[in-house]
């Protein structure tokens, strides 16, 4: 990076581990105009003489100067402006150019919140069981209440091999997680053909878009369209974004010459589109896997393909993030994210707050979203209720052991049930759960919930492909 750089943010989100705003941005090499000192900035410089001068507490011009810079991405009110000291960029920088170690995690400022965008599949954070949704609260047992979602990152990286305890949020209870950091490789495309009722599905799962993923998604595509594929499934669930290039180049040969990829709209009203370059529809249905997770660039790639291309879009809404930024490298190497623009899908539609509806909603099952069993307590048995048992009867449910009886009412059957997991796992059959046993519920569930045949979004994709 160079003076500027030009990009599309879906908001200020971040990659626990890599201390990196995920955005959908270009580099440019523009340089930064600098305009004389306005009417009334002479006063910023007495009041940091006279703390220095008088204040009881001792601070460092360095920690002055950047209380106000941020205080003034702070005056306006805007959760995608901020400014990065040099340490971050270069942790920016380094997210999306190679690999990093953290947890794997995307990060966003939502009101107060610090929620989880998405956890990188195969991470660390997918492992323990984080989910996009859910809220971060205090991070090893320090709250993070009125935090910056940069210094939550900060605090959340680390060395391969060290833990960090998150405290999660999630439908109203919360449950700490212990996550080990380790090295998180930048693959960013995945793809095979699927066999679905006689017919060849292509099927390739964008999971960022960094630097090599436009090369990636091209070279596998055109593996694909070699094996005579009938139809084709891009799946960008939990995908956070990336950069603007690699999404551009990645549809541009899905849409027609005569529409524009994504539109960019700034203050004035005045806009600017990137126009497709396909001179013929591509000789096999397209449809495209959403859910929450979806952010940024990946509702680029949505909205386009959907309103370019006509593909199908099936699973759940999208994010919601239609908003522009502008990222100014400084000199000492610090940046300014600075909110400058919108973008609007080729029909001139804004998803900003709204996301981008499933043509076909498809819900994952219940078991997909549940928190931890032991959230609140040490152990569950017979003649315990509430959510916690609600939770455990979910989890039964998801891994073949019928609980039985109420919801959230902890009865024999329930702990039947529970015995008969601990029986199959050499655990004690006492029907009681205990963290070894809780443990190793939640160990099956994420194993349940990793095969493929219970992804019920990707099944109707596929079912849908082929017919």
């Amino acid at each position: 990076m160079k003076n500027t750089t030009a990009g599309l943010l879906a908001g200020a989100t971040f990659v626990a581990g890599a201390g990196a705003g995920l955005a959908t941005m270009a580099f440019t090499d523009a340089p930064l105009p600098l305009q004389p000192k306005a009417e009334g900035w002479d006063k910023v410089d007495q009041v940091r003489q006279l703390i220095e001068t008088h204040s009881l507490k001792d601070i460092s011009e360095e920690d002055l100067l950047t209380g106000a810079l941020d205080g003034m991405t702070a005056a306006l009110d805007d959760p995608y402006s901020d400014f990065l000291d040099a340490e971050e960029t270069s942790q920016f920088t380094d997210s999306i150019e190679s690999s990093f170690e953290g947890i794997g995690a995307t990060l966003e400022k939502k009101g107060e919140d610090i929620l989880i965008v998405a956890p990188i599949k195969g991470a660390p954070a997918e492992a323990a069981g984080l989910r996009a949704g859910d809220v971060i609260t205090a991070i090893d047992g320090e709250s993070i209440e009125g935090m910056a979602v940069e210094e939550a990152v900060q605090l959340i990286r680390g060395e391969k091999g060290t833990v960090v305890t998150l405290t999660i949020r999630r439908g109203g209870q919360e449950a700490d997680y212990e996550i080990t950091r380790d090295t998180i490789p930048i693959e960013t495309v995945n793809s095979e053909v699927k066999e679905q009722d006689g017919q060849k599905i292509g099927y390739i799962e964008v999971t960022q878009f960094s630097e090599p993923t436009a090369d990636e998604f091209l070279e596998q595509l055109e593996t694909l369209e070699s094996e005579d594929i009938d139809s084709l499934i891009i799946d960008v669930r939990g995908n956070p974004g990336g950069l603007l290039p690699a999404v551009i180049e990645m549809t541009e040969g899905f849409v027609p010459t005569n529409k524009p990829v994504v539109q960019i709209e700034n203050a004035d009203g005045e806009r600017e589109s990137q126009s497709g370059r396909a001179r013929e529809a591509k000789p096999y249905d397209l449809f495209v896997l959403t859910d929450e997770g979806s952010a940024s660039a990946s509702e680029i790639l949505a909205g386009a393909l959907k309103e370019g291309a006509g593909a199908t879009i099936i699973g759940n809404k999208t994010f919601g993030k239609g908003v522009v930024q502008t990222a100014f490298d400084l000199e000492d190497g610090s940046n300014l994210k600075l909110t400058t623009s919108k973008w609007l899908t080729p029909d001139g539609n804004w998803i900003n707050e709204k996301g981008i509806e499933p043509d076909v909603e498809v819900n994952q099952p219940d078991y997909f979203g549940v928190n931890r069993i032991l959230a609140d307590t040490d152990s569950l048995k017979v003649g315990d209720y509430g959510e916690a048992v609600s939770n455990l009867h979910t989890v039964l449910s998801g891994i073949g052991y019928e609980p039985g009886g109420q919801q959230g009412y902890y009865g024999d059957t329930m702990a039947r049930a529970v015995s008969d997991f601990q029986a199959d796992n050499n655990l004690p059959e006492d029907g009681v759960v205990n963290e070894a046993t809780a443990s190793a519920l939640e160990s099956r569930l994420l194993e349940v919930i990793q095969d493929e045949a219970n992804d019920a979004q990707l099944n109707r994709a596929l079912e849908e492909a082929a017919k």
